[in-house]
């Protein structure tokens, strides 16, 4: 399939697609039903890019679960293979809210019998120019068109994964496992580390769901600027050092729902499942507002449809030129706030007193 199909070798069913546009004479039509992973994984994108520019999509009904018994859900579609032109749209059906819901045959066929219920008109043109060409008919004709208003998150902020230990029962430890008197904190360089004489600093490792500020519980061995870690090579990874101890926005790679954003001030390594981003701290401010926004999540469920949200898929959410209309003192709150919160515990370096002691 890699050598006959190639923008159909991620699978059977998109080599069979590919397939399906040689056989079809020009201005003619084919059709297939498919499960809908491609219309949005990334290792798809090759097809649906060529799929978009080569052909029209004429109508689509994504049928969601049911119709095969519990399955992974199906789509139907029929593909005229014309080039599609600057006006071309197609019509696509949604009989489904919620992709795990598993209806009954009879209950997808009354929706889809209901001619008015969730049917979507959509340019083709305006699929095409949302990076990765995602298949997302569904999206408000305001949000697909902030992709082309907007750049790319990637070109605005410094997007890079970190440090990958290969071991972290030998590098990692939490806080208070440590002594203090060989911990450094704050440390605005991998200069200013190496001179402090410390052997553990903060680590940015990811962490559970949590908003604008916390998950700030590990420390990692960078002794005389990592020696110890730089000589577990190959097996260790050290990844962009140069942004080691700068202000970042993190978030972790994983989640099962949605995706959280924090403020980690200066003086943290990131790992490679903290993934971050640099650049001007007013700048990252605003950043975090907006990754934090209704607007990002509902673009996320697009960029990223697995449980991942490495660099590639958060890089292309699109940030409008207004960004840094953005007021900073109501970021700036949140960040506090959630900061007093996370001091509350005794698993952060700063807490002083439990709450409920205060009160007696």
């Amino acid at each position: 399939m890699k050598d006959e199909y190639p923008s159909g070798k991620a699978d059977l069913m998109t080599a069979f697609m590919v397939r399906g546009q040689e056989l079809t004479r020009r201005r003619g039509s084919w059709a297939m039903i498919d499960l809908p992973s491609w219309m949005s994984l990334k290792s798809f994108e090759d097809l649906r890019h060529d799929l978009l520019r080569t052909q029209r999509i004429a109508s689509m009904v994504h049928l969601g679960r049911g119709v095969f018994g519990s399955d992974f859900g199906s789509v139907a579609f029929v593909i005229d293979n014309v080039r599609p032109g600057p006006n071309t749209t197609g019509v696509y059906r949604r009989l489904f809210e919620q992709h795990v819901d598993v209806r009954s045959v009879a209950t997808i066929e009354k929706l889809f019998r209901d001619a008015t219920y969730n049917r979507f008109e959509v340019a083709q043109a305006d699929l095409a120019a949302i990076p990765g060409s995602p298949i997302v008919y569904w999206l408000s004709e305001k949000m697909r068109g902030s992709f082309a208003a907007g750049k790319p998150l990637s070109e605005v902020a410094n997007l890079r994964q970190g440090l990958a230990t290969a071991d972290n029962n030998r590098f990692l430890r939490q806080w208070w496992e440590v002594s203090r008197a060989r911990s450094a904190f704050g440390c605005t360089s991998r200069e200013e580390a190496a001179a402090s004489g410390a052997r553990w600093y903060p680590y940015n490792k990811g962490g559970e769901f949590r908003k604008w500020y916390g998950n700030q519980e590990y420390v990692v061995n960078w002794e005389n600027d990592g020696a110890e870690i730089f000589g577990f090579k190959p097996r260790s990874v050290i990844r962009n050092p140069g942004t080691y101890f700068s202000p970042s926005v993190s978030w972790s790679d994983i989640s099962s729902g949605e995706a959280a954003f924090r403020r980690y001030p200066q003086g943290f390594i990131h790992d490679s499942t903290g993934h971050s981003g640099f650049g001007d701290p007013a700048m990252l401010d605003q950043i975090t507002s907006l990754l934090n926004s209704m607007f990002v999540m509902e673009v996320m469920k697009v960029v990223a449809p697995t449980l991942h949200f490495h660099i590639g898929y958060v890089g292309l959410v699109p940030v409008a030129p207004g960004v840094r209309d953005l007021s900073r003192c109501g970021v700036d709150n949140l960040v506090e706030t959630s900061r007093a919160d996370w001091d509350l515990s005794e698993t952060s370096w700063s807490f002083e007193r439990n709450p409920l002691v205060a009160l007696s």
